[in-house]
């Protein structure tokens, strides 16, 4: 982003803010369904049920970016034991290729640090070779563990990031 671009800006979402929350339901789906080359969908339904699950999680922490006064994308994490996990990374198809995802996982490493975590995790779909790209650029390596998700049947490898 150039020096005339419009700034993102973070916004911490709390979990009783249906319309934010069901905004970044709506990303997710979005993002999903132009990753897949399926039909961009008309609404964050089928995806708002996985983004309340991992919101109730304990201490979760969603992030709204927007842009352009525009939601853009969003992150989700939560702590676990000695690190914090990601999960989900999402940026509008209409915002790709803007530096958003890079910007997102920087204010979720400033967040971790802040937190006290110096470890960060996330899956990722093996086959996701834009994502991978994004978070391998932004410092996170390949553990070697992978695992299929039981849903999709596709298979996921683990990343981790290490922050000092």
């Amino acid at each position: 982003m150039d020096a005339k671009s419009p700034s993102i800006i973070f916004a911490v979402v709390k979990p009783e803010d249906q319309k934010s929350v069901a905004q970044a339901a709506i990303i997710w789906a979005r993002a999903a369904a132009q990753r897949d080359h399926q039909p961009l969908p008309k609404d964050g339904a089928q995806a708002l049920a996985g983004v309340q699950r991992r919101l109730a999680l304990p201490s979760s922490r969603l992030v709204l970016a927007t842009l352009a006064d525009e939601p853009a994308g969003f992150t989700l994490c939560a702590p676990h034991d000695d690190y914090l996990e990601i999960y989900y990374v999402a940026v509008s198809p209409e915002f790709w290729g803007r530096g958003v995802a890079r910007q997102m996982l920087d204010e979720v490493d400033r967040y971790a640090l802040r937190a006290g975590f110096h470890h960060i995790r996330l899956w990722v779909i093996a086959e996701n070779s834009r994502a991978m790209q994004v978070y391998l650029s932004c410092g996170y390596q390949q553990t070697g563990q992978e695992l299929v998700d039981q849903s999709s049947g596709r298979v996921e490898c683990l990343l981790e990031k290490t922050s000092t």
